[in-house]
């Protein structure tokens, strides 16, 4: 039971290390931009595939999107340069130092015994699905209530 919650506390702190990261290193508002234009010319390409025009202009704004498509990735790519390292160094360096019997945990509420890693990756994947979703829905909230703002100070 207390490997468990050690288990769990690591998993936990290493989610938010983990996703502070990803937000000090990528400009979100940038991001969200990025995005919002993909979303903008892809439909602006779908429209002009059903006008059926002309296949250079096709070309030309399917090199749009994929400019800005990779520009998005490396964005999101870059904080796994810094978190990736830190996950190998607690999986393969940390835990074996730490847990030298191999522990198994069980998982009361699913009836499921886990190994101590699989057990610390199935926290840290549903704590940063938890924590990234969100913190993704309080920035869509901030972010309308901008936009809310910035059009009624327009009229």
């Amino acid at each position: 039971m207390v490997v468990g919650i050690e288990i769990t506390a690591i998993a936990i702190i290493y989610v938010v290390f983990s996703v502070s990261a990803q937000r000090k290193l990528v400009d979100m508002k940038h991001m969200q931009e990025v995005q919002e234009t993909i979303k903008q010319k892809s439909k602006e390409l779908n429209e002009m595939v059903k006008a059926k025009a002309d296949q250079e202009k096709l070309a030309l704004k399917q090199k749009e999107i994929t400019t800005l498509l990779g520009q998005s990735m490396r964005s999101q790519l870059k904080p796994m340069f810094v978190v990736l390292p830190i996950f190998f160094v607690v999986y393969y360096l940390v835990f074996p130092a730490v847990f030298t019997t191999n522990p198994n945990i069980t998982v009361p509420v699913l009836s499921m015994t886990l190994n101590y890693r699989t057990y610390f990756i199935a926290v840290a994947f549903v704590a940063g699905l938890l924590l990234s979703g969100a913190l993704m829905l309080r920035d869509r909230m901030r972010l309308a209530k901008e936009k809310q703002q910035a059009e009624a100070t327009q009229q």
